[in-house]
């Protein structure tokens, strides 16, 4: 074990919540710092939307840039390890290996991912800082090696700090307003995940999600390909916040086409609201059910006794509400708490 390595690692990563980066610059460092701490012959980096679980970017380093292959077998509820079980564990990170007892074969996403490729070692690592997740990694090694014990106990010490690196970076993010007002677009995908039609609107949302290609052709990005995922597994709507490449939040809602072949989905991108982005916002500062609550009625105009009437509370519990409100969103009144923390991002989303 490279104890320099890690402490090093380990007090660097802790810096990155601070260090001013955007989400792409932080994929980077993050990737770097712990290519020596954790070695592994590849990875697969993802920002995760914290309220739908569902992944929303990507970064690779060493293999291929995911595709609907991977998004179909990659994240199965079914399987081992999953990042949804990971969250919710006591330890965020694990080793595929040790889950299935060393038998292997018996996770899909082995079978059909990682042992064409020659890949035997995987640990997963979910980013959870105050109980909500804001990313994922992967990390694999070639045949015969594997991950000990003790580099996924390692991880696990990172996941916490990864979370706050991640859920400061996207929560820093400020819209470039590029002079264009766009109407939501509207795809339609086919059964292999291929466009069957595309709206204009839809077309120039892609290229908002960083795609260049041509969407009859070319592969999506790999937050319309989860999401897609997602709705062809559980035949319900999903949804998903996405940061553009401009700094916009996208959303992205997508449910099942009735009638004509099995598996098509639609998928609608529009630009984000502030309620459907105060999720995020909330869960970045960290705020619990009942301070969101005393939140919305403060955005509404709500005074102290209305909002204690509302909510079947004294003034003096609401004032304690707002006090610690006002501390985790840096602010010290009511006037900042919108301005400053929600009207900004509001401003961000419709830019």
């Amino acid at each position: 074990m490279n104890h320099g390595a890690r402490a090093r690692a380990h007090e660097r990563v802790a810096r990155l919540g601070g260090a001013n980066l955007d989400i792409a610059e932080l994929f980077d460092e993050s990737a770097r710092l712990l290519a020596a701490a954790l070695p592994h012959e590849s990875s697969c980096w993802h920002t995760m939307d914290p309220s739908t679980l569902i992944e929303t970017g990507v970064h690779v380093v060493g293999m291929p840039r995911p595709n609907a292959h991977v998004a179909r077998y990659a994240y199965l509820s079914e399987d081992y390890n999953t990042f949804s079980g990971l969250i919710g564990a006591n330890r965020h990170s694990g080793v595929l290996s040790q889950e299935t007892g060393g038998q292997l074969d018996r996770s899909p996403r082995y079978r059909e991912l990682l042992k064409p490729q020659n890949l035997h070692g995987e640990l997963r690592t979910v980013f959870v800082a105050d109980g909500a997740c804001w990313g994922c990694f992967a990390f694999f090694r070639e045949d015969p090696r594997d991950f000990t014990d003790d580099e996924r106990d390692f991880a696990h010490e990172l996941a916490s700090l990864l979370g706050r690196g991640f859920r400061a970076a996207g929560m820093r993010a400020r819209s470039v307003d590029n002079g264009t007002n766009l109407w939501p677009g509207l795809l339609v995908l086919d059964a292999g995940w291929r466009v069957e039609s595309a709206s204009g609107p839809a077309r120039a949302w892609l290229e908002e999600l960083g795609f260049s290609g041509e969407p009859d052709t070319d592969p999506l990005p790999f937050a319309l390909l989860t999401l897609a995922e997602r709705v062809r597994g559980s035949a319900t709507e999903a949804n998903s916040r996405v940061l553009g490449v401009t700094g916009r939040w996208i959303q992205l809602h997508a449910s099942p086409v009735s009638g004509g072949e099995e598996g098509r989905v639609a998928v609608i991108l529009q630009a984000a609201t502030l309620p459907s982005i105060e999720p995020l916002i909330s869960a970045a500062y960290g705020f619990t059910t009942r301070e969101r609550e005393l939140i919305e009625l403060v955005l509404q105009g709500c005074g102290t006794a209305e909002i204690a009437a509302r909510l079947f509370i004294s003034p003096h519990t609401v004032q304690g509400h707002l006090k610690s409100i006002f501390t985790k969103a840096g602010v010290r009144s009511r006037r900042e708490l919108v301005t400053r923390v929600f009207v900004r991002h509001d401003r961000a989303a419709q830019l």
